[in-house]
Formats: structure tokens, sequence, C-alpha cells
């Protein structure tokens, strides 16, 4: 794509605040979508990747003086872990890169962006006290913010920013840009360090689509990217992923749409796109739904390079997926199971424990498909109470129980957990489960100090990944070095 040029291109200094590391590293790929777009509008832009640096706060003041930039353009991915038993809250950390930004460059416009403002945009907004802040697709409306400030112009009613009126927050809606074939390739390899991550257990991640079209109540995924799918040309997926295996030598890569085999008819295509390069690359998704799932599209994908995958099935209990949305039944995952067996490809299968409708019966109906999964070879990781997000039917549930205050702006964490199941009888149950079969992890589990290097040696010899693949010598590696094991350790 011909670069643009504006009359007054301004600096930019992009900066990835994501730092978290367990189970493994998150490549910053709808940072580098928008130093792209940015780039391509004629900017002179400069990346910071905070994931890898000790001092954080020394490093963007660093770079904050080194590149005078005009904008300030700050990512942040999550507002916490989501983990009930091991928790993490990323804004304050926030704060700090924030305030460390305004003292080391204090003429700069910044501007705050990530999946996090799509989630809940006015509440961080007044929170980091920024200039202004983008949600949902970050490529078009960050170009036209930084156009509009570069040429000294007033902003106003710009999809997808939020600004200041007076006193008061205005936030903009989004909108839904259905062309994302005119966006410029994210080109990840010209702005990360693809290699490190990798070295720390990493995939690299490659979109096909946004939007979702599935209901499920916890989920943020409409917030962020809006209702329906929005894809892209299946030739230019299997060309960013052909410029990534010849530019950056990637070999294994990580589809992280919020749902890759929906609609099937596209993800077919994706596939066989793949196919037709004959790239010999390594392919996998955590964003799997059983809601379908049909041979021919499992053929495809083992073909084009699927070697394993997750599945979100959240639970196996009838009563739990029904509460949840999600749009298919436990016998649905039982036939799913099957069929992806049969095509060759294991599985990490997904479970939120304490959801609605959860009881101790529900519970078990799950962990007894969790055992013949586990038999079969499979992987099993579970994530205990769910975390209430703006927004969402889960927070007017959480409303409606009296579990959360209207007004609450749900910055710190908060989680529901079914009130006809006590939380630390689900937790003495899942460690009882989790003692007998060594790949059953709890989400806390992932935060193992050993872990990061277990995966790391994992990365030295070559270990074929994802490494959950080699969860059970993990799990006797880690619960051996420490008693009592993670979950207990976290409880």
């Amino acid at each position: 794509m011909k670069k643009a040029t504006p009359k007054d291109g301004s600096r930019v200094l992009l900066v990835s605040a994501n730092r978290e590391r367990q189970p493994y590293p998150v490549v910053p790929n709808g940072l580098a979508c928008v130093a792209s777009a940015l780039d391509a509008a004629g900017h002179d832009v400069r990346f910071v990747d905070l994931c890898f640096e000790k001092d954080p706060v020394a490093a963007v003041t660093k770079a904050a003086r080194e590149t005078s930039p005009s904008i300030i353009g700050v990512s942040i991915r999550n507002i916490d872990n989501s983990d009930a038993i091991a928790l993490r809250h990323y804004t304050p950390e926030g704060r700090e890169i924030f305030a460390a930004l305004r003292k080391a460059s204090p003429s700069a416009k910044i501007i705050a962006g990530g999946a996090a403002f799509g989630v809940a945009p006015e509440s961080l907004f007044r929170d980091f006290g920024v200039d202004y802040a983008v949600a949902g697709d970050g490529e078009r409306a960050s170009v036209a913010l930084v156009n509009a400030l570069s040429r000294g112009e007033e902003v106003t009613s710009l999809p997808g920013v939020v600004r200041y009126v007076g006193d008061t927050v205005h936030f903009t809606a989004p909108g839904e840009d259905a062309n994302l074939d005119s966006l410029p390739s994210p080109s990840l390899h010209r702005w990360i360090d693809l290699r490190r991550y990798e070295r720390h257990g990493a995939t690299i991640p490659i979109q096909t689509k946004r939007g979702c079209v599935y209901k499920c109540v916890y989920c943020t995924y409409r917030n962020v990217e809006g209702w329906g799918y929005r894809t892209r040309n299946p030739e230019l997926v299997a060309d960013e992923i052909e410029e990534l295996w010849r530019e950056a030598k990637t070999r294994n890569f990580d589809f992280v749409d919020s749902t890759f085999n929906s609609p099937p008819g596209h993800a077919l295509a994706v596939c066989e796109a793949i196919i037709r390069r004959n790239m010999g690359v390594h392919l996998d998704t955590t964003n799997f739904t059983p809601a379908t799932a049909s041979p021919e599209l499992l053929a495809a994908m083992r073909k084009a390079g699927f070697r394993t995958l997750g599945i979100s099935a959240e639970s196996a209990s009838d009563p739990v997926l029904e509460r949840l949305e999600k749009g298919f039944t436990a016998s649905k995952v039982r036939e799913v199971a099957e069929r992806v067996e049969k095509a060759g490809i294991r599985t990490l299968w997904i479970f939120l424990v304490g959801g609605p409708g959860e009881t101790p019966e529900t519970l078990e109906e799950t962990l007894e498909f969790a055992a013949w999964r586990l038999s079969r070879g499979d992987a099993v990781y579970t994530t205990v109470g769910l975390r209430i997000y703006p927004g969402t039917t889960l927070h007017r549930i959480a409303i409606a129980e009296g579990v959360v205050d209207n007004e609450a702006s749900l910055l710190d964490p908060t989680f529901y957990f079914s009130p006809n199941l006590q939380f630390d009888d689900a937790v003495t149950r899942l460690k009882r489960f989790a003692a007998d079969h060594p790949r059953f992890m709890f989400s806390a589990d992932s935060r193992s100090v050993v872990l990061p290097y277990l995966t790391r040696l994992a990365s030295v010899l070559r270990l074929p990944k994802p490494h959950w693949q080699y969860m059970g010598l993990f799990q006797r590696i880690t619960r051996s070095m420490s008693r009592p094991h993670g979950a207990l350790r976290h409880a």
C-alpha cells in the first residue's frame, strides 16, 4: 500500500502497556495494526513494548524523552486477569505509566486505547486522566484523531473517540467498518520482537474477522468488536501468514478471532487458502465453539496445519450452558469431542466454574466429561468465578441478584459465583480432581513461578507448540517443587 503523506505528519510514540506473561505472553497485535495504519498515513511512528521491561516507568520515560513525540498512544489490553483465585489488577500500573509519560512529555497529547477501552471506555478515560481515548476498531479512529490533532483541527464527533466536552465525558460510538481488507497489513515483525515472544512460549496472532454473533452472557467481544461478523478475504489472511513465515521465519500461528470456526464457510476458505501456499505452518486457536464443527471443516483444519486447538465449552451441563447462552448443548459438546478426536486434533478444553445455574450436580457433570477427555489424551483448563464486565448480560444478572450495585464502574475486579454452589466447596472438589489428573489445570496454576522457566526450556528444546500439550509434565514438576500445589497455594 502506498504511504499517504498528510501536510503535517506527527511524531507518534505508541506504547504497549501489557506486561502479563503467564501462562505465556501475548503479542500486541492490535497496537501493531494501529502502528501500520498511522505509518501508512504518513506519521512518524515509534513502537515501545513494555512486556519484557523490568522497569516500565523508566522505559517509557526514556522513550518519551528520546522521541519528543507530539502524540502518545498507549494500549491497555486488560483491566485485570479475570482470575478470582490469583487476581492481578492492571490499572494501577497503567496509572503509573500514564503519569510518567505526562511528566516526561508534558506538551504531548495522550491517547489511550486497546481492548480494555472497548469494555469500559468512559470509566477508564476518567481513571487514567488522558486527553483522548479510542474504543472499538483502532486503525481508522486513531488515524482520524491523529490527523486532526496534527493539523490543529478541533476534535468533534469522531467515531470511536472518547473526549471531554466541557466537564462531561463524551463517547461517540465507533460504528463498524465492514471493509477490513482495505487496512494495511499489521506487519508484526516491523514493530515487535517476535522471536523473544516465541522464546517465552507465545504463538503469533492472526485475525481473520472481527465481531461475534453469539450471546455468551459474560463475554465482552460484542462490546469491543460489535455484533455480526466482518470477515477478511481469506487470501489476505494467507498473505499475512506468508509474510511472517517468509520475513520473520515464524512457523506457529494462533487465530485470535472471537470464534475461529464461525461462520464455518469462512473458516473453511481460510484453511483452503493456507493449504494452497504449502508453507508447512503449525496452526492453533483457543477460540473454537462446539456450536459448529463439521467433519469437512475439521479435515481442512488438519490439512492446513492444526494439530491442536482449544475449545471454549465452559461447561458440560445443560442447565449451565443454557444460562450462559452458549448456543449449544452438552450432547453437542460430546459429539464435537468425538469428531475432533477422529480428525486427529488434540484439544485443550476450557471451562468456567460458578456461572449462573451452577450447582454441585452440574459441576460433577462437567468433571465427568473432563475425566473422559483427559483419559483420551486431552487437557483441561478451568477458571473459578466469572469476572463481571460492564455492559454484559452477566452484569445485568449480577445487578438483579444484588451482587453489584447499579452504579458500580467495575474497574475494581468483581466476580460472579453461583449462589447455589459454595465457593470453598467447589475449589476443594476441584483440588481433589486435579490431584488425580496432572493435565487438569486451574487458572491459578498458570501463575506458578516455575511455569515460565519450563515454557522457556520447552522453546529452547524446540518442542512443538502449544506448550499446554506438556501440561501433565509441567504440573508434575511444579507440584513436586511446591507443596501444596498451585491451586491450594493461591486459594
